[in-house]
């Protein structure tokens, strides 16, 4: 009876294990978060700068080779997670759409943003783009 309880527990924290794992490789200093071409946050993600830009409904990323050049999203997936502290709000999922992965849904005020992100060589990664304005 305690294994099936463990298995769910697992599956459930296992997704914000990689953001913790992407966390503590940022740099958190409070200054102003890099700004992307687009106006977003940027942050490293499976080898690649995954550039954040939300507007009222959408979810855009746009992915560079470290600033050197864009990449297109053919063959790359990802997903948003939205949380608000330690309590899960939603998710998008995230598509190639022109020059970006974009997903439809709104992200409500103070929340923050998980990203797992498939790169279309297969590589994975996760990052925390912190949205809210919470001091740490």
């Amino acid at each position: 009876m305690l294994k099936p309880f463990l298995t769910a527990a697992l599956i459930t924290l296992l997704p914000l294990s990689g953001a913790v794992a992407a966390e503590k490789g940022q740099d958190h200093s409070h200054g102003e978060a890099e700004k992307g071409k687009h106006g977003g946050i940027v942050q490293d993600v499976a080898g690649v700068e995954a550039e954040l830009v939300v507007t009222p409904g959408t979810v855009a990323v746009y992915l560079s080779n470290h600033g050197t050049a864009v990449l297109s999203p053919d063959g790359a997936m990802g997903s948003v997670l939205l949380t608000q502290g330690a309590t899960r709000v939603g998710t998008i999922a995230l598509k190639p759409a022109g020059d970006r992965l974009e997903g439809k849904g709104e992200v409500p005020a103070g929340a923050d943003i998980v990203l797992s992100l498939r790169t279309r060589d297969g590589k994975t990664g996760q990052a925390k783009y912190e949205l809210g304005g919470h001091a740490h």
